[in-house]
């Protein structure tokens, strides 16, 4: 997948501002804004290929609790389905319902009782952006204008920074919708639940 740097989109908010260099403070303050707005990019879609992890086979505590930790394993950033076995490979699998708490995602009436392992499909952790990141293509020129326009805010010219936010939030939506064709295509989001699904089995 695309990338481009972080001094990439840097350079592009320079442009976009007219300028040749920031201060050393207004330098601090993009790369803070540049956080606060790929977060927001991040939280618009649960399934952006990039960060979806699709079926790990992750081990279940004795108190039927899935940590958001677990050695040798990425760590599990938002819980999206959990299935008994491997999920995706035959027409169905045994889909849990779960609730999620700080501990990590209770599983509930988890069939045999004494499971050790479920297939868990879940969102990477968002990552943080420092001045040697890379920035997800799909994401780049959203954070850029969004940036920009933070930055219009914060000096006061705030009708230049409607103006950016609107175009900001024309690439994002652009992404988005790319998205949504792609999911409309995929079971991995799609769940139909049913009182058969829903037994304890």
């Amino acid at each position: 997948m695309q990338t481009k740097t972080y001094e990439t989109l840097f350079n592009l908010v320079k442009s976009l501002a007219g300028v040749n260099s920031f201060t050393t403070e207004e330098n601090s303050y993009i790369l803070n804004f540049t956080n606060r707005r790929f977060q927001q990019a991040y939280d618009g879609s649960e399934f952006w290929p990039r960060y979806l992890v699709v079926g790990e086979a992750r081990t279940v505590g004795a108190d039927g609790v899935v940590p958001y930790v677990q050695a040798s394993k990425v760590n599990v950033g938002e819980f999206l389905r959990i299935h008994r076995n491997q999920p995706f490979n035959r027409n169905s699998e045994i889909e849990y319902d779960y609730f999620v708490t700080a501990s990590g995602a209770h599983i509930m009436n988890i069939q045999p009782s004494n499971s050790t392992d479920v297939y868990v499909t879940y969102k990477l952790e968002v990552p943080t952006i420092v001045f040697a990141s890379f920035i997800p293509l799909e994401f780049f020129y959203f954070m850029a204008h969004a940036v920009y326009a933070d930055f219009l805010r914060m000096d006061g010219q705030n009708e230049k920074a409607i103006v950016e936010e609107q175009i900001a939030r024309g690439y994002l939506d652009e992404e988005l919708g790319k998205l949504d064709n792609i999911n409309n295509n995929n079971s991995v989001g799609r769940k139909i639940s049913t009182y058969v699904n829903r037994q304890s089995r």
